[in-house]
């Protein structure tokens, strides 16, 4: 796709997916992936490596996940958890989007795991499934930009990113395929395994093995519904965030 134009940088990525999506006919039978010029380099893996991949493992499922960052989406209950810990407010923006869509989700409760966890919007997802995230992305691109009200003003509010500060809807826009995921359960979603792909560049990723911990305490959770398997991954993501915070 040529996005060198780039005429709303304000959306990142949200933007150029958007327009393919109203301009063009897509096809039952066709998975859709709008990798950035980074994916290689974040997630080790080129062409051919995901082609190997689909070729083995695939089997008709909507989505198939390719997501960074085996420590950021293991070591935090969700993607919304994460990002409020990096940019405070976005769990109360992403959570009011949801609410005012009226979809019966409660975000801080959605334990979620490598198995439904998607960074960047490295994914590949079938029709059925883009259909839905473009609804949702009218949805937040009409409430940032054409009403007046204080989730309005959340969505633009500025947010540090590194060094940059960015405003807090792209970070929400990178939040609408989990909720895509989260609202309707009937979608399968087929992921590469994140611990073979690396990790963030935050501090997080010092703790490998208390993120294959973490992931699986989080996935017999979701299976059983033990409480016992989640008061021991949030034991320990607590004790990694302290171990941090007194380093």
């Amino acid at each position: 796709m040529d996005h060198l134009k780039n005429e709303r940088s304000d959306w990142r990525e949200l933007w150029p997916i958007r327009n393919f999506l109203k301009t063009n006919e897509l096809y039952d039978d066709v998975l859709y992936g709008f990798l950035s010029p980074k994916f290689s380099q974040k997630t080790l893996l080129n062409h051919q490596g995901v082609q190997d991949f689909l070729l083995t493992n695939y089997d008709g499922e909507d989505v198939v996940s390719f997501s960074p960052f085996w420590d950021l989406m293991a070591l935090f209950k969700n993607v919304f958890e994460q990002g409020e810990f990096f940019h405070p407010g976005l769990s109360d923006a992403c959570q009011k989007l949801v609410s005012t869509y009226t979809l019966n989700l409660n975000l801080a409760d959605c334990i979620m795991s490598s198995q439904n966890t998607l960074f960047c919007n490295y994914f590949l997802a079938n029709k059925k499934f883009w259909s839905h995230w473009l609804i949702f992305a009218d949805y937040l691109v009409a409430i940032a930009e054409e009403q007046v009200s204080d989730l309005s003003s959340q969505l633009n509010a500025p947010t540090n990113y590194g060094e940059q500060q960015l405003p807090m809807k792209v970070f929400v826009q990178e939040r609408l395929a989990s909720i895509c995921l989260l609202a309707y359960p009937n979608f399968k979603c087929l992921n590469y395994s994140p611990f073979n792909i690396g990790p963030s560049t935050t501090p997080f990723n010092k703790f490998f093995n208390e993120a294959v911990l973490s992931d699986a305490l989080k996935r017999a959770y979701v299976q059983t519904r033990h409480k016992s398997y989640l008061n021991a991954f949030a034991s320990l993501r607590d004790s990694v965030i302290k171990q941090l915070q007194n380093s």
